[in-house]
């Protein structure tokens, strides 16, 4: 009775009810299958035989994964992805999806493995991953990537030709998302904007991302870093672009060891009221 005079409420309103939020964890990992690349030569793997040279090192490949590099198990009761970061790889959602609301909670470990010893802690998660897997690197699927990085989630990265259009500042070398700024077609990294409020490592980020009709919204502890529009790749050395705004998602391993929780997704129809004013109406292109 109370949900049946709950959506009268909304009716009379005008108001629709926003669809639920799908989990995408679970102990098994059950939606997800698992790709990893070549594993770095200062470590051994049970049962890989390497190559005569680095460059001719095999990949682990899909659903091989002897070190465990990515395992879930539940902790109070729900349950949390854990990373090593040891090999390069992507864990791969089973499902495509187009327009949706993604939501995470992501935590940093204490572990860093070659080749990135000295570097901060890195990883991300990618959106509209198509084609072959380790068409990025040997690593990733072609995509876009949201940047989970110490000190820059929320970067976006281009993975394997993916293209984009942003509203970006340039100073220098660096390129920055800026809400007002002219929008500028971008092939290589955008930095997030100055609304950056990151958590002291070991303590949880809430990362969002919105995906509506090839555009995205990168948000982290509710403040909006990154906007994306126009999602396309382009084949090497082709002339077209092709749209990319549909595809599977990928959550990275890249040499350092983090946890994600409460990992879900729900559809889009429109962009919610907390990120419509964030998305630019069309204006020319920067020059």
């Amino acid at each position: 009775m109370r949900t049946w005079l709950l959506l009268c409420g909304l009716a009379a309103t005008g108001l629709a009810a926003e669809p639920a939020f799908t989990p995408l964890l679970d102990e098994k990992l059950s939606q997800w299958e698992k790709w990893l690349g070549v594993p770095h030569r200062a470590y051994e793997v049970p049962g890989y035989v390497r190559g005569a040279t680095a460059k001719e090192d095999p990949v682990l490949g899909l659903n091989r994964d002897p070190l465990d590099v990515y395992t879930a198990k539940l902790v109070d009761g729900e349950p949390v992805l854990h990373i090593s970061g040891q090999v390069f790889g992507g864990l791969t959602s089973l499902k495509s999806y187009d327009n949706f609301h993604l939501r995470t909670q992501q935590r940093w470990g204490t572990k860093k493995w070659e080749p990135r010893l000295s570097a901060v802690r890195d990883n991300g998660i990618l959106i509209y991953c198509v084609g072959e897997h380790g068409a990025g690197g040997k690593n990733w699927m072609r995509s876009q990537e949201c940047q989970v990085q110490e000190g820059d989630i929320g970067d976006w990265w281009p993975i394997a030709g993916a293209i984009v259009d942003i509203p970006i500042r340039v100073e220098g070398r660096t390129q920055s998302y800026e809400p007002k700024a002219p929008l500028k077609t971008m092939t290589g990294r955008a930095f997030h904007g100055t609304d950056y409020q990151e958590k002291p490592s070991g303590e949880w980020n809430l990362i969002e991302v919105y995906s509506l009709n090839g555009d995205a919204v990168f948000r982290l502890n509710g403040r909006t870093v990154n906007v994306i529009l126009n999602s396309r790749y382009r084949e090497k050395g082709a002339t077209q672009d092709i749209p990319l705004k549909a595809g599977k998602l990928q959550v990275q391993s890249e040499a350092a060891e983090c946890e994600y929780r409460r990992l879900e997704i729900r559809p889009l129809t429109a962009w919610p009221t907390e990120v419509a004013g964030d998305v630019p109406t069309p204006f020319p292109l920067a020059k």
